[in-house]
């Protein structure tokens, strides 16, 4: 099979043959270079330094011998001497010194010179030594106390040998400098002749390449031409999504994109992005607005004793946050004979109205909605079911929305608010938790004054039987009874005091804890870890739970996943474990049916029950609470709280602090999914 190979290929496998050749023919010369340099630098740099110290030690060595008082003959003469000595061993031993490495040069004539040179050198070092010997014993037969200086006889026999040495030493060290520059010239010479060819062919390489280059640019200016209007129109598809992607960083979901999404796959995909962040963005106000709306009615309901005023201040706050046009409080009178609605506070158009007005249990709208228990909205009325009136006139809502005030299934009253405009779901849903918040205020209420009520019945009756004490005396019997009675009456109402003022307590608390969550930054803006870990310790701070986590479930795996547990008695947290739904099958089924597992007795719960041997024994676990937290209408997880030690019996208000958590921690989920979409955003628009 007979390979083809296109004019481009050619050209890229001619330039790259000559570019090897070229490279090979560089390093051979570059690398051949440094090795002459590294290896004959140091025999270069020998004849100069062992020149240089015979110099210095000579013109020393004179001195010393004229009588030089600074100087040492064995510390500035003799060493000079020494170290030529044994750099001339060095460089013949090819060893390493501070001129560098003496590698063996293959050259008989140059260690024939090196040899001569250290003989040289010997030869000097013995004749200085002579000559120091003989000063010294001349000295000593001279001189006397006080003389100290004596000098050597000029041309004597041990000064012409000594310079007789050094001449030696000098003119043999001379040959050896020019040897080794002979030397090295003769080295650079081949090395010059071959960066020579290499320019050769790096110009010839060039011009062929600026002829190549030529043609080359003459086929492409055609290429270049098309290619520019196409640059042009994808500069301008570019700055279309750039500032499409920054409208949408800004929040500005409704800018239009002036691309054709049917035929660009981003500009199609960017559109989807944006619906599903104008979506995300619309459910997340929604749900702050309901958030804020608890917060504010919750502060409403513990800053307000007067139930007149109380009544009044809801419905106006009712109305004015729901932005509808007229609305009415009826509440269920307190005489059992005769029950009936009465309307104790009415709003409409910014201003408190005076109106009284009594419905029959199953009368008209309010009393059906109590009947029925549940909500009651209409859209199209009857003209003269209800008319909202101005000092300019009158005319029918468009819709009307009763809701009863109903706590743990028991009713007071009937919440009723009429508007223009239609009310959407997210309102509606609003309106039902605040009658629910309405309602466990009234039932507190009426619980307090009943309470007040059988106190002073007491005290009245503990009078009377003061006033018969005459009596009673006489029937001493009888009186221990009454009084044995009594004591237990009082006994057993005290009972009820302590346990209604402990219910209030943990009421009271919750909601402050309830309200501080609901401001809390981290849940707000959805800093997922650290929400978690508020949510799940002020919940166990509250209803004195040993363990409480927060569970996500993954409908694909089937498996719920610990986002976060906080354990009391360390005041620790921890996340990250699994439960699988094939081995707690009984659990899960409970679970999804999105009702309140409530276990005092975990061990033997039909739901809960599976858990006992793996994991409620080996942390001494009796009693279990899960509350289900939803997100779009489906179940996202749960809040699980737990008690180690006893068996706990969870208490009503327990189970609604929990339930209140679980919205935040929809608010908190939900703010961080955005987050994290915004952010994924953020960085699909960067790159």
């Amino acid at each position: 099979m007979k390979l083809s190979l296109s004019r481009a290929q050619k050209y890229t496998l001619l330039f790259a043959f000559i570019g090897i050749v070229i490279t090979a023919l560089t390093l051979y010369s570059q690398i051949n270079m440094l090795n002459t340099y590294e290896r004959n630098l140091p025999y270069m740099a020998l004849g100069d330094h062992v020149k240089n110290n015979v110099t210095k030690g000579h013109l020393w060595f004179e001195e010393y011998m004229a009588g030089d008082q600074s100087l040492h003959y064995e510390k500035d003469v003799r060493i000079l001497f020494l170290q030529s000595e044994k750099l001339l061993h060095t460089s013949l031993a090819n060893g390493v010194s501070d001129l560098g490495e003496f590698k063996d040069l293959g050259d008989p004539e140059s260690i024939k010179l090196i040899e001569e040179s250290l003989t040289d050198v010997q030869a000097l070092l013995v004749a200085a030594d002579e000559r120091n010997k003989f000063k010294v014993l001349q000295v000593q037969q001279v001189s006397d106390s006080t003389q100290t200086e004596s000098k050597e006889v000029a041309g004597g026999e041990l000064d012409q040998r000594f310079d007789a040495a050094y001449e030696e030493t000098q003119a043999t060290l001379d040959k050896l400098i020019v040897l080794t520059r002979n030397r090295v010239k003769a080295d650079s010479a081949f090395l010059q002749k071959l960066s020579w060819v290499s320019v050769s062919l790096m110009v010839g390489a060039f011009t062929l390449l600026t002829f190549l280059i030529y043609r080359l640019q003459v086929g492409n200016d055609s290429m270049i031409e098309s290619n520019a209007k196409k640059l042009q129109e994808d500069h301008h598809r570019i700055s279309v999504v750039s500032s499409y992607v920054q409208e949408i960083s800004k929040g500005n979901f409704t800018a239009s994109l002036s691309l054709n999404t049917a035929e660009d796959t981003l500009a199609a995909t960017l559109q989807n992005l944006a619906n599903t962040l104008s979506a995300n963005a619309d459910t997340e106000t929604k749900r702050n607005w309901a958030t804020t709306g608890l917060a504010e009615i919750g502060q409403i309901l513990r800053n307000n004793h007067d139930a007149s005023a109380l009544y009044d201040t809801i419905i106006r706050f009712v109305v004015k946050y729901t932005k509808s046009n007229q609305g009415g409080l009826f509440i269920l009178s307190e005489d059992e004979a005769n029950p009936t609605l009465e309307l104790v506070a009415c709003y409409a158009f910014e201003r408190k109205k005076f109106m009284k007005k009594s419905v029959n249990i199953g009368e008209g709208l309010v009393g059906q909605c109590f009947v029925e228990g549940d909500k009651i909205i209409m859209k199209q009325l009857p003209e003269d079911y209800i008319q909202i009136t101005s000092g300019l006139g009158g005319a029918n809502p468009s819709s009307v929305l009763l809701t009863p005030l109903k706590v743990n299934e028991k009713i007071y009253g009937v919440l009723e608010i009429a508007s223009f405009n239609h009310y959407p779901d997210f309102e509606i849903e609003l309106v039902e938790k605040l009658s629910e918040s309405i309602a466990a205020t009234i039932s507190t209420v009426r619980i307090n004054e009943s309470t007040r009520i059988l106190l002073e019945r007491t005290q009245q009756q503990a009078e009377e039987m003061r006033a018969q004490e005459e009596e009673m005396r006489q029937n001493m019997e009888e009186l221990e009874a009454t009084q044995e009675e009594m004591r237990r009456k009082e006994k057993h109402v005290q009972t009820m005091l302590d346990q209604e003022k402990q219910r209030n307590d943990i009421i009271k608390k919750g909601r402050g804890a309830i309200m501080q969550l609901t401001k809390n930054k981290d849940i707000q803006t959805g800093n997922w870890e650290n929400a978690l870990e508020q949510i799940t310790k002020t919940v166990s701070e509250l209803i004195q739970a040993s363990r409480v986590s927060v569970w996500l479930y993954d409908a694909a795996e089937e498996k719920i996943t610990c986002a976060k547990l906080y354990a009391a008695h360390n005041t620790s947290f921890s996340d990250g474990f699994s439960l699988f739904r094939k081995n707690f099958p009984d659990y899960f089924k409970a679970m999804l049916s999105e009702e309140v597992i409530i276990a005092p007795n975990a061990r033997s719960h039909q739901a809960t029950a599976g858990f006992t041997e793996s994991y409620f024994t080996p942390l001494d676990i009796y009693s279990l609470l899960d509350v289900p937290f939803f997100n779009n209408g489906k179940i996202a997880g749960v809040i699980c709280c737990e008690h180690q030690g006893e068996i706990k019996n969870w208490k009503e208000e327990e189970v609604d602090l929990c339930k209140n958590c679980c919205d935040l921690i929809t608010i908190a989920y939900k703010s961080w999914q955005f987050n994290t979409l915004e952010q994924t955003l953020k960085v699909a628009s960067t790159a």
